[in-house]
């Protein structure tokens, strides 16, 4: 549950409330963000002493009640809804989900990609005529030598890589995580896409799952994910990239 300070600790339920009361508040909070629906509380006086962290003793809980309830709104359900919360609930189960179409969308490219590695013809392959190798004279360009020859096979497609919309879009995710300009959010998506190895969709998922989860340090937190996910170096990727190769194209993966 992100900590909301700027509004906890300039309203009056902070500069109003004694410590019980405030403590009381701040575990209701916390309840209600984890209840279903998020952002509710039961009504009953008996669950709510048990969720305040006062137990069985009602006659305390009663004494901080009225403070501790502040902001919640009784609502036709039968609940009791923290306006507040609900609407950051609502936005961050918006952002999970989006995080997750997103995850879709990379596992649909990335089927897609090994798709057309498994069709593209081997051009390393060894070859087993006997064909003497064609030697090319000092006095002939290569160049006209190789437009005379049949071209060769190209190579696989590459997975697609980070257009301008993708990357100013990185960089507006990373302001609005960050809060800082412009200028500062290119130089950490720099950064962070050196971290990634220049891997767009590795570095946006993470930025997604920034967005959801609004960590108390988002700049350790990207940094770390990338570590976590890409080994820390070239060749941990490398191996990483290989064990993917490796599956097999099943339903769901």
């Amino acid at each position: 549950m992100p900590l909301f300070g700027h509004r906890l600790f300039c309203g009056r339920l902070y500069t109003q409330c004694t410590d019980a009361e405030f403590r009381a508040a701040l575990r209701l909070w916390w309840a209600a963000w984890n209840q279903v629906p998020a952002g509710s509380l039961p009504r009953d006086d008996r669950a709510l002493a048990t969720l305040a962290d006062f137990g069985r003793d009602l006659r305390a809980w009663r004494r901080v009640r009225g403070r501790a309830l502040d902001g919640f709104v009784a609502c036709s359900d039968g609940r009791l809804y923290h306006p507040l919360l609900a609407r950051e609930a609502v936005r961050a189960h918006v952002g999970r989900l989006r995080a997750q179409r997103r995850r879709n969308d990379d596992a649909e490219r990335l089927r897609r990609w090994r798709d057309a590695r498994a069709d593209a013809p081997d051009t390393h392959g060894d070859t087993h005529d006997n064909t003497p190798a064609k030697r090319v004279s000092s006095g002939v360009d290569s160049n006209s030598q190789s437009d005379s020859e049949p071209t060769a096979a190209r190579p696989a497609a590459r997975p697609p890589g980070a257009g301008a919309r993708d990357v100013a879009g990185m960089i507006a995710r990373t302001g609005d995580l960050t809060g800082r300009g412009t200028r500062q959010a290119r130089a950490l998506v720099g950064q962070w896409m050196k971290m990634a190895g220049d891997d767009a969709a590795l570095l946006d998922g993470v930025l997604h799952d920034a967005q959801a989860l609004r960590p108390a340090d988002p700049v350790a937190w990207v940094r770390a994910s990338l570590h976590q996910r890409t080994g820390g170096d070239g060749t941990a990727r490398a191996t990483h990239l290989a064990a993917w190769d490796a599956i097999p194209n099943l339903r769901g993966i």
